[in-house]
């Protein structure tokens, strides 16, 4: 009896193992098949390259290519104390071969000052809990702890082993994410490192797709740059397909258009044996390059306005002397160009400026520089117009029937219709003079305060502020990059209360001049007088001319002209105000810059008082006369007068005209020679 049941459970037993086997090898073999493959199968990922960044023309501004990187990879076991010795070394290799060790930490590379504006140390010190009046030394001694770096290390040592374990950090190293401590390496480093591939463990050699900016420095704050995903930056991104080795586009263009710049990673598969030996590529899928986008911009006038701008303050700064010192401390500017009958920016300007490709490795500098050349001043910075503004009273005036263009006022030197606040002319203050009897034209001409002061107090602030925000003064332009653009401010007696101050019933005199407290961008100010000269049409400003898919070349978006507000102006008021502008070349303040200009030009010269140092000098100007095609602003801070801005005018229209397709638009070809 036992034996039979003995005989029972063997049966069972059997029973059970060969039905297992057969769903096993029969029922299910082909998915345990697949299993068991891609157990045998490591796939890797081939970063895709992003597209091309190109002017209107077609010209490459920004494209990728094949770069090698510096990658350490996370190792099981080992210590921090192990992690800092590499790190050391690793960094000492780099340096010593001219390449530069990206990190980000607020301190400058000698380890002895923060290196981030006021406010942005006390929002870093907030992060990470350090005390409000947490000195350097604090801020190393705290990563230092954190870190398990020796804090009796020179400074040199701290701070490199600090900043780039704070880098790491930042960047989100783990067993899946190795961090590139180099980019875009040299031959000679990259020879180097492989020579002695067994003294940095867990150390790899990577290619991956480098940014190339074409031209250098040109347009830097227009393309912006890329850089590498923040922990932050990752978890907001979280579902679209990012990696934390991604790059992505952090300022300008590259980051507006993220989605379409960047490409589709590939896969790259390889089955290997068991003893991890490599046997072939089974399979593979090749990466999809990003999407070109085409801007607006003209590079030839795009270089020319930078090259205009540094060029225009160094003269300022040269004839300075012979001007008592005014001048001497002209140091910033910025040109915006944009296209009066569509709202295309041709060129966005800022001097000074700096190289995308060498963000990383200039980065301590370049925050601590006083000029602060990452600085867009085109968008982000604001200025008082000057008497580049009197064309906007003089148009309110007009419309509101405060004046006919053929009415004159008589320049008495002081105006004295208010008794406790009677400013004078400034042709009075300066030769004790007047301009005499004006009519619009030619208080334009010879821009006289005196008439301003008399029209401004008529027209009354809310008057000249209804035809300001028609003009689009104080507010968005439209631009893509609205992050980085300021909407400046239209002064009113709502907005001084809001502040605390009082408004007198005379300050609208002084905004008639523009001065007060009227502060606009480069850009606001080519977009008001593209407005004026084009009959009254504001359009949005734009950098993005269309995007295209960069292997058929097929047209995924396009921008049109769009519209944002329009003046019907009598034809009398805008002749009256263009012939004061076209004055000013021929006659007035900057007859002497344009002189001999073979082309017909309008424009204004305007000059604001700051504290502290030498007038702003700005300048308005656009052309042809006859047919308006291009408006322009340049602003030379403490440039002294608005002529000198009016040389770098001058400059971006000669570019401009010298294009062969503009040459042809206006019948003549090759006409400016310099």
């Amino acid at each position: 009896m036992r034996q039979k049941i003995l005989y029972f459970l063997i049966g069972l037993l059997t029973l059970a193992c060969v039905s297992r086997l057969v769903d096993l090898q029969i029922v299910k073999g082909s998915e345990y098949s697949n299993v068991s493959r891609q157990h045998l199968l490591r796939t890797s990922s081939i970063p895709a390259p992003r597209g091309e960044i190109l002017d209107r023309n077609g010209t490459s501004l920004v494209r990728s290519k094949t770069g090698f990187s510096i990658e350490i990879h996370y190792m099981k076991g080992r210590t921090s104390k192990e992690l800092n010795s590499l790190i050391l070394k690793l960094a000492n290799v780099i340096r010593a071969n001219g390449e530069a060790v990206i990190d980000s930490f607020p301190i400058t590379e000698d380890g002895k000052n923060f290196s981030r504006s006021d406010d942005e140390i006390q929002a870093w010190k907030e992060k990470y809990g350090l005390s409000p009046i947490a000195t350097v030394r604090d801020a190393f001694d705290f990563f230092a702890d954190k870190y398990e770096i020796d804090k009796s290390s020179n400074l040199l040592t701290l701070r490199t082993l600090v900043g780039v374990r704070y880098e790491m950090d930042c960047a989100g190293f783990s067993a899946n994410n190795p961090f590139v401590i180099a980019s875009d390496i040299g031959e000679a480093l990259l020879t180097k490192i492989k020579e002695k591939n067994d003294d940095y463990p867990s150390v790899v050699i990577s290619t991956a797709p480098v940014r190339e900016y074409v031209n250098g420095s040109t347009a830097a704050h227009i393309l912006g740059r890329t850089g590498k995903i923040y922990k932050e930056e990752y978890e907001a991104l979280d579902g679209q397909g990012y990696k934390m080795s991604d790059k992505i586009g952090k300022q300008g263009i590259e980051k507006y258009c993220e989605s379409y710049l960047r490409g589709v990673d590939g896969l790259s598969g390889v089955e290997q044996s068991v003893d991890q030996s490599r046997i072939k590529i089974v399979e593979s899928e090749p990466p999809k390059m990003g999407n070109n986008v085409i801007l607006t911009i003209d590079l030839n006038v795009q270089k020319a306005a930078e090259s205009a701008l540094q060029e225009t303050v160094q003269y300022i700064r040269s004839k300075s002397a012979s001007e008592g010192g005014n001048g001497a401390d002209a140091n910033c500017g910025a040109i915006a160009v944009i296209d009066v009958n569509s709202g295309d920016i041709l060129a966005l300007a800022s001097y000074p400026t700096y190289n995308p490709e060498r963000f990383d490795e200039d980065y301590a500098t370049l925050s601590t520089d006083r000029n602060a050349p990452m600085f867009n001043r085109a968008i982000g910075g604001a200025y008082e117009p000057g008497s580049t503004f009197k064309m906007l009273t003089a148009v309110a005036a007009l419309e509101e029937n405060v004046i006919k263009p053929s009415d004159v006022i008589e320049d008495k030197g002081i105006y004295k219709y208010y008794e406790d606040y009677q400013p004078a002319c400034w042709i009075y203050r300066s030769k004790q003079v007047t301009h005499g009897y004006q009519n619009v034209t030619q208080a334009l001409e010879n821009s006289c305060n005196y008439f301003f002061y008399d029209i401004g107090r008529r027209t009354t602030i809310e008057g000249i502020n209804k035809y300001a925000k028609i003009f689009g003064l104080g507010e968005s332009t439209g631009i893509e990059l609205s992050s980085e653009e300021v909407s400046g401010r239209l002064t009113s007696p709502e907005l001084r209360k809001a502040s605390g101050s009082v408004w007198n019933p005379g300050d609208v005199m002084q905004v008639a001049i523009g001065q007060s407290d009227n502060m606009f961008t480069p850009l606001q100010l080519a977009n008001y007088l593209a407005t004026l000269v084009n009959g009254g049409t504001r359009y949005k400003a734009h950098l993005i001319k269309s995007v295209r898919d960069s292997a058929t070349g097929v047209v995924l978006f396009e921008n049109a002209p769009e519209v944002v507000d329009k003046l019907e102006m009598k034809e009398e008021n805008y002749n009256a105000v263009m012939q004061g502008m076209k004055n000013v070349i021929e006659l007035g303040t900057a007859s002497a810059v344009f002189d001999d200009f073979p082309v017909a030009v309008g424009g204004k010269t305007g000059t604001a008082e700051v504290a502290g140092g030498s007038d702003n000098a700005i300048f308005l100007g656009f052309a042809p006369f006859d047919k308006p095609a291009i408006a322009v602003c340049a602003v030379i801070e403490h440039g002294a007068h608005g002529s000198n801005a009016g040389r770098a005018v001058r400059t971006v229209m000669e570019a401009y005209f010298n294009s062969a397709t503009q040459a042809k638009q206006i019948g003549q070809k090759n006409i400016l020679t310099r």
